[in-house]
């Protein structure tokens, strides 16, 4: 965007062009300023005598990007609504463990998808309680099931479910709910502090809150109060540990909440990919010259959701072309209908899924008109077609020999 921020008015016409622009955008009619107040970094150290408000303006680039999200997630639920329930279902949980490796990737906790996925379908390793509160609240998201942020209590709670199993002792929150000592975001790389937060526990408190009525009763369009809002809980940092990973849990769930599973789904993936911009964009808006200005964040989140949503969009739309070709060659096979239908459905398991969360057979009942007996049957006269994945519960995945013997029909 052309829109420059307050430090690069700085370092190009001094500062008292850079403090005429600052009050300008901060007066103007149309800014939304958030009555939320920060204590911004300069030379590594957080500034506690002085305070910026938090403000946006509404540019021309935030309304065209934000205007584009709701734009993609009407094609993307159109795209899903177009295809059977078991594609959008295989779909949503390769999603899902893709978000789940995202975000723990994001801040170097090693996991891998098969640990992610045995943990989502609670089979295999499912003694080991890691990443299990991870794992739930995300799963959560695609059942729609409500976890709402009311109260200052939810922010604890959540951290609780998601991350109790994963933190270091020593690590653990101190306080009644929160961290009690300063905290802060070390680049070892440049062995420089990105961030600091010196606040009490009384003072994280008091912001939460402050985070609170600022979603729920703030006056401005609800896509940049999202995303002003994942500014102030990074900004806040309320934990020792695992204020990362929960602020994306948080962001996901209020894209949900206005929008829909798969840009939900698609952010820290997207985040993962794009690290430094992202982690750029936090850096620069705490920083003492941007004086609380959240207009360039918001624009790079933007990006970022337009990003994931763009690229789901292009694998659905190729997913749902490559479908159609093996359904056309499948039709041509000379076999019973109630077969056709079983293969259909692992068809789709295979191209719209991902190969850790393969559909069992007792899943599979579920799309069809008959009863598990049958499709037994219907198995076990089509194994050479079929790679059995485990055996408790049942698990087949088509042979990717019989993908390119469908693709061969005309």
């Amino acid at each position: 965007m052309n829109y420059k921020n307050l430090k690069k008015i700085f370092h190009m016409s001094g500062y008292q062009n850079m403090e005429n622009e600052y009050q300008l955008r901060l007066s103007h009619f149309s800014t939304y300023s958030t009555g939320i107040e920060i204590n911004p970094m300069r030379d590594q150290v957080q500034i506690r005598n002085v305070k910026y408000p938090l403000f946006f303006c509404p540019t021309k680039e935030l309304f065209m990007k934000s205007e584009k999200i709701l734009m993609n997630s009407n094609k993307i639920n159109m795209l899903m609504h177009s295809q059977p329930g078991v594609a959008t279902s295989s779909y949503h949980k390769k999603l899902l463990i893709n978000e789940l490796q995202s975000t723990n990737e994001k801040e170097n906790v090693k996991s891998t998808k098969k640990e992610l996925a045995s943990v989502l379908y609670k089979s295999g390793v499912t003694s080991n309680k890691r990443f299990k509160g991870l794992v739930d609240l995300y799963n959560l998201l695609l059942s729609d099931e409500e976890i709402n942020f009311n109260e200052v209590a939810d922010f604890r709670k959540a951290y609780d479910l998601l991350l109790s199993n994963e933190i270091d002792e020593e690590d653990l929150p101190d306080g009644s709910m929160f961290r009690k000592d300063g905290v802060g975001v070390r680049d070892l790389s440049r062995e420089k502090w990105l961030h600091r937060n010196e606040y009490t526990e009384y003072e994280i408190i008091d912001f939460l809150n402050k985070i609170i009525a600022f979603i729920d009763y703030y006056e401005a369009p609800k896509l940049l109060k999202v995303l002003a809002s994942h500014f102030m809980f990074e900004y806040l940092h309320p934990f020792y540990d695992g204020n990362g990973r929960l602020g994306r849990y948080i962001i996901a769930k209020l894209i949900n909440d206005n929008l829909e599973h798969v840009t939900a789904l698609t952010f820290s993936y997207t985040v993962n990919r794009n690290k430094k911009k992202y982690d750029k964009a936090f850096e620069e808006t705490s920083e003492f010259y941007n004086k609380g200005e959240l207009t360039s964040f918001i624009d790079v989140m933007l990006d970022l959701i337009i990003e994931g949503q763009e690229s789901a969009i292009e694998q659905f739309e190729e997913n749902i072309a490559m479908i159609d070709q093996l359904d056309k060659g499948l039709k041509k096979l000379n076999i019973k209908e109630p077969d056709k239908n079983v293969l259909f459905v692992l068809l789709q398991d295979k191209v719209f899924g991902s190969e850790y969360t393969r559909i069992s057979l007792k899943e599979l009942v579920n799309y069809l008109p008959f009863k598990r007996k049958k499709v037994d049957s219907i198995i076990s006269r089509h194994k050479d077609k079929l790679i059995e994945i485990k055996s408790n519960p049942k698990v087949y995945e088509i042979k990717d020999v019989f993908i390119s013997e469908l693709i061969q029909y005309k």
